[in-house]
Formats: structure tokens, C-alpha cells, sequence
């Protein structure tokens, strides 16, 4: 395969939601420190949609104006049993004060995933700071155009996507998914307005379908379930 394989990993409630914070339950918290390990299990890289990464650092672009810059993918490779951080900012606008994303105690490198809308400034930043990019699409986000990059330039074999709904969705418009690893835990949310694991606007390319690969049960009463990529039916 010339791509990185995508396993979409993610936790929910057991009505299906996602982004909720369960402190006070001891088996919620115990089930995704759960999820949190098997993050690094899956491969060499993980990476989240911009809502997911998104911070409130202040940055004054008015001094990398006037710095030269090439709208060129810019590789740096993560230090010898590193992670790769990925986020994905076709707009360019996340804000870091360094490299290094740490996260359920691993130290990973940050790489950020582009498209040819950001502004010079941002790419000047991103230099600045020793963050490196990729280019994937000129407008438009394209994740096979990533996944050929990821395994080409970093020789990433399996990428871990964990999230939020959209980004999740654009990996399975584009029938990239090939395995969903799907972690319950043992909480209703209850909220009819919380987002699921995939939600997008544009549901044509939807239903999709797999078939089980395996159900495990964890301590403190929550579930795994491993999906596999099938044809549509």
C-alpha cells in the first residue's frame, strides 16, 4: 500500500458521544487512560482536527511579514522513539510556543498538515519555532494526498486518527478508514446536541460499512470494538 493505513481511534459514551468530561467517575477516567495507551499502540503517528488542538497562544505575525517563504512540505523527523503529533490546520490557525506536543506522558513532535491557503506569515512561524508542515490540497484538504506524504516523507505505516467529527468524516468520505478502534465507556450522556465520533454537514457519501473484527472487554466496565473497512453494500 503507497499510504499510511488509518485506524480511526476514538472513545465514547454508550450513547455515543464525544468531547465529555467524566472527572468525577473513577471507571470513566480508569477506561480513558485505556484509550490514551492504545493511542501509541497503533503505529507511529496520531492526529487530531484543529477544534481538538486548538489553544489561545498569542503571536505577533507582524514580524515574520516580510520573511521569505516556499509553500514547500518542510521535513523534520521526530528524535529516535518519538510519536508524530499531527494536526490538521488547512488555514493555518493554531498557535504553539514550541515543538513538542506532550500527551498520556509521551512527548511527540508536532507536524502540521496544510493547504496552500495559509498565509506566508503562518508558514514563517511555523520556521520560527521548528515546526515542520506538509502540503495536502491546494484549497481543499486531501487526506489520500496526506497519507501518501506520511508514509513517503516520514514512512509512517499506521496513523492513528483520533478526531474530532469532521476531520474523522473526511477520512471516511474518502473510504480511508481501514480499521475503526472504538472504545466505550460505561457513562450516558444524554445530551441529543453532543457530536458523535464522525458528524458532517455533507452525508452523500454516507452509509459506510464494516464488519467486526473483535469485542473486548476491559477492566472498569468499558468495551472495545475493532471494526474492519468492507465493501458498500
Amino acid at each position: 500500500m503507497n499510504r499510511a493505513k488509518v485506524i480511526c481511534h476514538m472513545m465514547t459514551t454508550i450513547d455515543g458521544k464525544i468531547s465529555i468530561d467524566f472527572d468525577g467517575n473513577a471507571d470513566y477516567m480508569a477506561v480513558g487512560n485505556e484509550y490514551d495507551r492504545r493511542v501509541f499502540s497503533y503505529g507511529q503517528a496520531y492526529g487530531c482536527g484543529r477544534a481538538t488542538f486548538q489553544q489561545e497562544y498569542a503571536v505577533d505575525f507582524s514580524k515574520y511579514k516580510s520573511m521569505p517563504v516556499k509553500y514547500e512540505d518542510k521535513v523534520i523527523m521526530p528524535p529516535e522513539g518519538k510519536f508524530l503529533c499531527i494536526c490538521f490546520d488547512r488555514f493555518g490557525k493554531l498557535r504553539w510556543d514550541n515543538p513538542i506536543m506532550s500527551y498520556a506522558g509521551h512527548e511527540s513532535l508536532l507536524l502540521e498538515v496544510l493547504t496552500e491557503q495559509v498565509p506566508p506569515e503562518f508558514l514563517a512561524y511555523l520556521d520560527d519555532i521548528g515546526i515542520p508542515y506538509i502540503f495536502a490540497g491546494r484549497r481543499e484538504f486531501d487526506p489520500a494526498l496526506f497519507l501518501q506524504k506520511l508514509k513517503e516523507l516520514y514512512h509512517v505505516d499506521t496513523f492513528a486518527l483520533c478526531g474530532g467529527a469532521e476531520i474523522n468524516a473526511a477520512f471516511f468520505k474518502a473510504d480511508l478508514v481501514d480499521e475503526i478502534s472504538l472504545v466505550i465507556g460505561p457513562a450516558i450522556d444524554g445530551n441529543r446536541h453532543a457530536l458523535t465520533f464522525v458528524g458532517t454537514e455533507d452525508v452523500s457519501s454516507f452509509p459506510k460499512y464494516f464488519k467486526l473484527k473483535n469485542v473486548e472487554q476491559l477492566e472498569n466496565n468499558g468495551v472495545v470494538l475493532r471494526y474492519e473497512m468492507r465493501n458498500r453494500q
